[in-house]
């Protein structure tokens, strides 16, 4: 049988197909790599930077652009996931769809402020549509130091209600799990640096590798009345 040469319609066709679909590749190649959310890279830049913003001798010199707030808990878990790859949110622009620090002057409440970044991981905004880029994945009422572990991976991020108000007043990036060593500790971290369990890094004040749920450092009271929102970054987000 002989072979008929399309003609020129279908040729255009065929071809018109071809960079449609190598199109559709490269952007699922840049969606890959740009929307790639890293934990491990989220819990090394959080072990990096622990100890700036504290007091002295545990106050680094703060890298070009770290801005040290005055409650740096947020600002400091923002940064961590950041540098693991979560992406600035800047349209549109409305309160809680929006997460950025372009600059001291020009950023997001959600941010640096605990209760509003929950609220942007979490919630489910039409603004967002409908999928945020982490879940509640546990909530803990109350802390123990019974309760070794959690069911977050690294770069994932610990929220604290201590009286369980409805409001969040803390938040800490898990970074690891084991035994901690006892060298390179704050001298009042009682005996959570013999705790074996996950481990949890945060700012304000500044602690590195601590028991996740901060059991040995809140009060009787806390322990009772704390909620701990254990929440996970979504790999792609």
């Amino acid at each position: 049988m002989i072979g008929v040469a399309p003609g020129p319609a279908i040729t255009a066709v065929r071809r018109t197909i071809a960079a449609v679909s190598l199109t559709i590749v490269q952007l699922l190649a840049n969606s890959a790599s740009t929307l790639a959310f890293d934990g491990a890279a989220a819990a090394a830049y959080a072990d990096a930077h622990w100890a700036e913003c504290g007091t002295a001798p545990y106050n680094g010199v703060p890298p070009s652009p770290y801005v040290c707030l005055s409650n740096d808990c947020a600002n400091y878990a923002s940064r961590a996931i950041h540098a693991g790859g979560y992406p600035f949110r800047t349209s549109p622009v409305t309160l809680w769809a929006n997460w950025y620090w372009w600059s001291a002057g020009n950023n997001t409440r959600t941010w640096w402020q605990s209760d509003a970044l929950k609220y942007f991981l979490t919630d489910r905004d039409p603004y967002i549509n409908g999928n945020p880029g982490g879940y509640v994945a546990a909530v803990t009422k109350g802390a123990r130091d019974t309760d070794q572990y959690n069911a977050l991976s690294r770069g994932d991020l610990l929220f604290f209600d201590w009286d369980d108000n409805g409001i969040i007043d803390h938040v800490r990036v898990e970074v690891g799990w084991g035994t901690p060593p006892r060298t390179g500790y704050q001298a009042n971290y009682n005996y959570s640096y013999w705790a074996t369990g996950d481990w949890a890094d945060q700012h304000t004040p500044p602690r590195y590798h601590d028991f996740w749920n901060g059991y040995y450092h809140l009060t009787p009271t806390e322990r009772t009345t704390v909620r701990i929102y254990q929440v996970h970054i979504r790999p792609t987000n």
